[in-house]
């Protein structure tokens, strides 16, 4: 009878902590983080959500709200809504809004994150400011980001920025406005690869700046009002950058070739100072400028079939 009720008082234990975790989890402005983050009783923020969100799962608000800064550290979805709810996070003051490390879980070798209907503001015109970036992408097999907004940071939207692992970011479909830089690709091992489709980078210092081991293909995009060295898109000595179908307006620098290869086809820049600086870009014979100070210099070395 003893043994019957350990072994009974083990399979309970393990009941409980095996449904402790749901595939979909809620966040409400009103909800409490003590609480099990059902529909019916939500929690309050993200950081209280994950912990009780399966890996591999989603964390979704009922309503408007904003729900905090978030670590995760595996596999799963963060979807804002579009609908009764939208997810905010205020990132002022803070290192990251959200940093995506997974370290652990089933699939910490193969995890795929994604962060789609967010907004991050960093409220740089506010008296406190200080966030690093919005998303700090530290480890993951993908990180996917579709139709988020990043407003008002003094310094990086997102950084891509791995120390020793391969990491590939998409982002689809979102707003850089009032960002110091846009995008921020490296690392110091492996590659960081970056797909950037139909983004707008109205920023301050620059729209993708790519460092190390970065290779990047943007296509769709719209650059304007960049002033900084770094210019709309910068490929560093061992990195290389694509672009195509896109506009560059009234930026300080357009592409900024430094050390590193740019590759652009049936692109438009109009009314920069320099459309294209720092060296020679590869061309598809296909790019249109008007109304550059410096057009800058190109090489037709793209085939063409």
């Amino acid at each position: 009878m003893i043994r019957f009720a350990i072994g009974l008082a083990l399979v309970v234990g393990f009941s409980t902590g095996a449904f402790a975790q749901a595939t979909r989890t809620w966040v409400s402005g009103v909800g409490d983080d003590v609480n099990p983050c059902s529909r019916t009783a939500p929690c309050k923020t993200w950081a209280g959500a994950i912990s009780k969100t399966a890996e591999g799962g989603e964390i979704d608000p009922l309503d408007p709200a904003g729900y905090g800064t978030l670590t995760i550290t595996k596999a799963i979805t963060v979807d804002g809504g579009t609908g009764s709810g939208w997810g905010h996070t205020l990132s002022t003051g803070v290192p990251s809004g959200f940093i995506v490390n997974v370290t652990g879980g089933t699939h910490v070798s193969d995890a795929v994150v994604i962060l789609r209907n967010l907004t991050f503001n960093g409220a740089i015109q506010s008296p406190v400011v200080g966030a690093t970036q919005c998303i700090n992408y530290i480890k993951a097999a993908q990180l996917i980001v579709e139709r988020c907004y990043f407003e008002n940071v003094s310094t990086t939207g997102i950084t891509q920025g791995s120390a020793a692992t391969s990491t590939s970011l998409r982002v689809e479909d979102s707003f850089f406005d009032n960002v110091g830089t846009g995008i921020l690709v490296t690392t110091s091992a492996g590659f960081a690869t970056a797909q950037i489709d139909n983004c707008r980078f109205n920023t301050l210092l620059g729209g993708i700046n790519t460092t190390s081991n970065a290779f990047v293909t943007a296509r769709d995009c719209f650059f304007a009002g960049t002033t900084g060295a770094n210019g709309a898109v910068r490929a560093n000595t061992g990195c290389q950058v694509n672009v195509a179908n896109s506009m560059f307006a009234n930026n300080g620098t357009g592409a900024n070739i430094a050390g590193g290869t740019i590759r652009l086809s049936n692109n438009e820049f109009f009314n920069n100072n320099n459309a294209i600086a720092g060296g020679t870009a590869e061309s598809a014979n296909n790019n249109k400028f008007r109304g550059n100070t410096s057009d800058g210099n190109v090489s037709n070395v793209i085939v063409v079939k």
